[in-house]
C-alpha cells in the first residue's frame, strides 16, 4: 500500500506529464472525453511508476523517470485512442459499403469493370476459405455485424474477430500474388 501512495503522491506532484501526453495526442480539457483520458494517463503512469526498477532518489532520477513516464503514457494512450478510433470507424461504416469494412476491399465498386473484378477476388478468396471462413463472409456481405454473426455461428465475437482477420490475410495474400503475377 506504501508503494501505490508513493506512486499517486509522485503523480500529484508531477501531473504535467500526463497532461503533455494528452496535449501531444490532441485531447484539450475542452474534448468530451478529456477527464476519461486523463484519468486513463494517470493509470497508466501509476502502473509505470510499479514497473520502474531504479530508486528514485533525487530530483534527476525523478526527472529521467517522468521522461520514461510520459513516453510510457503518451503511446499507451495513443495505442488505445487508435483502438477506440477504430471500432468507431467499423461501427459507423455500412455493413456492405466494402467487403468486410476494411478487413478485405478497399473500396465499394463503382463500375462495371470493378464490379466484375470484385466478384472475380470473390471467388478466388471463398475457393481458399475454410467452411467457417466462407460463412463469416456470407453473413458479413449479407450485412450482419459481428455481434449478429457470433449469435448466428453460436460463438464469441472475439471468435469471429479472427476468423475475420484470417480472411483478411488470405485476402491480402491474393492480391500479393495477383501483384507478383500481374
Amino acid at each position: 500500500m506504501a508503494v501505490a501512495q508513493k506512486g499517486f503522491s509522485l503523480f500529484l506532484e508531477h501531473q504535467a506529464v500526463v497532461y503533455g501526453a494528452l496535449a501531444k495526442l490532441g485531447i484539450r480539457p475542452n474534448h468530451s472525453d478529456f477527464q476519461d483520458w486523463r484519468d486513463e494517463g494517470m493509470l497508466v503512469y501509476l502502473n509505470y511508476f510499479n514497473r520502474y526498477r531504479d530508486p528514485l532518489t533525487g530530483e534527476a532520477a525523478i526527472t529521467k523517470f517522468n521522461k520514461l513516464a510520459w513516453r510510457f503514457v503518451f503511446l499507451t494512450l495513443m495505442q488505445r485512442m487508435q483502438k477506440v478510433r477504430h471500432r468507431r470507424e467499423l461501427e459507423e461504416a455500412p455493413a456492405n459499403a466494402a467487403v468486410l469494412q476494411t478487413t478485405t476491399v478497399a473500396t465499394a465498386p463503382v463500375s462495371l469493370e470493378q464490379s466484375v473484378e470484385l466478384k472475380l477476388q470473390l471467388r478466388q478468396l471463398e475457393a481458399i476459405l475454410t467452411p467457417v471462413e466462407r460463412r463469416v463472409l456470407q453473413l458479413r456481405l449479407a450485412g450482419l455485424p459481428d455481434a449478429g454473426i457470433a449469435g448466428e455461428l453460436q460463438v464469441s465475437r472475439q471468435r469471429v474477430l479472427k476468423v475475420r482477420k484470417q480472411i483478411q490475410a488470405k485476402y491480402r495474400q491474393l492480391e500479393l500474388e495477383e501483384f507478383l503475377n500481374g
